[in-house]
């Protein structure tokens, strides 16, 4: 017996749209459906492992994001500082003209690591944030 299946309607600016397509081909995918499902799993199969982390960690927190999203750095910065006990080093990187690339070595309790990423992944014109565990 197979898996129901429900049809979803997504939005993509027609540059990610484009790769997207160019990948499909590049990879051999029968569908856009087919990555993106793919895709989500992936997304799922990395939050389910950070929301499984305990005790005390050291990662590295990847961030890229467009700086001229009126207000974002500002957020960036006030959340940064409020876990400048978790966050020890942050290095900025200028990507190009548009976007900025920032790395954050991140070392404390895995519920707080989480909760940093969370909450800089959810803001306006992040387009990624990806931690990476170092030491367990």
């Amino acid at each position: 017996m197979s898996e129901k299946i429900t049809r979803v309607s997504l939005t993509l600016p027609e540059k990610l749209l484009d790769e997207l397509d160019e990948s499909l081909k590049a990879r051999g995918y029968a569908s856009r459906s087919e990555a993106v499902r793919d895709s989500l799993r992936d997304f799922l199969s990395e939050y389910k492992y950070r929301k499984n982390l305990k005790g005390y960690i050291t990662g590295v927190l990847v961030l890229v994001y467009e700086h001229d999203v009126r207000g974002l750095t500002d957020a960036i910065i006030d959340i940064q500082h409020s876990a400048g006990e978790i966050i020890t080093t942050v290095q900025h990187i200028h990507l190009d003209h548009k976007n900025c690339l920032e790395t954050s070595v991140v070392r404390g309790p895995a519920k707080k690591i989480e909760k940093l990423v969370e909450r800089l992944e959810g803001l306006r014109g992040v387009k990624q944030a990806k931690l990476m565990i170092v030491k367990k």
